[in-house]
């Protein structure tokens, strides 16, 4: 029986018994166990250890920066740890009611608005405590007055709905009650002019001194002490509008001038017993404040504008000498004004005015 398949060698897949001797002669033996120290074996040789650190530690200076993760706001509440304490309530008292009606009467001759002022509410504060209020915002104003000595010693708060109907019924229209717009220079102008007069309604010393729409800046010009504030209630066409004044407390400084002192006089008669024959005498006092020794230097360049300090301190009292600069000393005040003139409010008074 013939074998009719063809032989391995006859389609080029056997190997010829030389190669096949060469491929045993070449195969190892024996196999070594790969250990971490063992060197990795290579076409050329065995790796450099530079080369073991390239391939576990790549280079990648080359590659761009990956872009950065988007970072996420969040809008968290902040408490406001500055924030004042509500202003002490007092009683309505006759001057706040007269005040009110005098700003009722200014609002019609110096605004041209029908308008009536009414007291809701008084309390007492600092100028910081009277700015919170809900009058002010947007569309709002302030008006600053300021006295002789050039601080401001009152503020008036506009609210936005009394602001709007000022400049309506100046440019010819009617107050209404809607959205509250920015002021605009050109209104913070008209608004200047239709306030003026209110100062000199509320004191004879009032002077208007600015506009102001912003609370913080107003705060800013504001002295400290304590003001009396008044809440109103601005009636206009049945359209009730708030406003706040913002009054320095000042007893040297009278806004009531028209009130009579009879309880006063009265109080001091009782303290003071009278003498006879005391009117036809007087008495000449001087009112020291303080003594300076100023270098010649110093006062050669004086000039209008320039600043001379007293050193002392601002409650430094003010003392009342009889008998000259170096006479005895009869009482002790702070100075101050009242309406145009200085003056003195006595605190203390010695031996010899008992």
């Amino acid at each position: 029986m013939t074998n009719d398949l063809p032989l391995a060698a006859d389609d080029g897949w056997d190997m010829s018994p030389r190669r096949e001797a060469d491929i045993m002669l070449d195969m190892p033996t024996t196999f070594e166990p790969i250990t971490p120290d063992r060197p990795i074996p290579t076409s050329r040789g065995v790796l450099s250890a530079a080369e073991i650190e390239a391939l576990l530690r790549p280079n990648l200076d080359d590659m761009p920066e990956p872009e950065p993760e988007p970072v996420k706001v969040t809008d968290v509440d902040v408490p406001n740890l500055l924030k004042l304490a509500p202003a002490e309530p007092t009683e309505i008292t006759e001057d706040a009611r007269r005040i009110a009606s005098r700003l009722t009467l200014a609002l019609r001759d110096g605004c041209g608005l029908k308008a009536a002022a009414l007291a809701r509410a008084s309390a007492r504060g600092s100028f910081d405590q009277g700015l919170a209020t809900e009058c002010s915002g947007r569309g709002s104003a302030i008006a600053c007055y300021s006295a002789p000595g050039g601080e401001i010693a009152a503020m008036l708060v506009i609210s936005a709905s009394l602001a709007n109907a000022l400049i309506e019924t100046a440019c010819g229209g009617k107050p209404t009650q809607g959205h509250h717009r920015a002021l605009t220079p050109m209104d913070a102008a008209l608004l200047e002019g239709l306030v003026r007069p209110l100062g000199a309604a509320l004191a004879s010393s009032l002077k208007f001194s600015r506009i102001e729409t912003d609370t913080e800046f107003a705060c800013a010009l504001a002295g400290p002490g304590m003001t009396s504030i008044l809440d109103l209630d601005v009636r206009v066409d049945d359209i009730k509008m708030p406003a706040r004044l913002i009054l320095a407390e000042d007893d040297l400084f009278d806004l009531s001038s028209d009130v009579p002192t009879t309880r006063s006089q009265q109080r001091i008669s009782r303290e003071v017993a009278p003498v006879v024959g005391a009117g036809a005498m007087t008495a000449v006092l001087t009112a020291r404040v303080a003594t300076l020794s100023v270098p010649m230097s110093r006062l050669a360049n004086l000039k209008p504008g320039s600043t001379l300090l007293l050193g002392l301190p601002a409650d430094q009292p003010v003392e009342l000498l009889t008998g000259g600069r170096d006479g005895a000393v009869v009482a002790e005040g702070e100075i101050g004004r009242k309406g145009n003139r200085m003056a003195v409010r006595i605190n203390r008074r010695t031996a010899l005015l008992r």
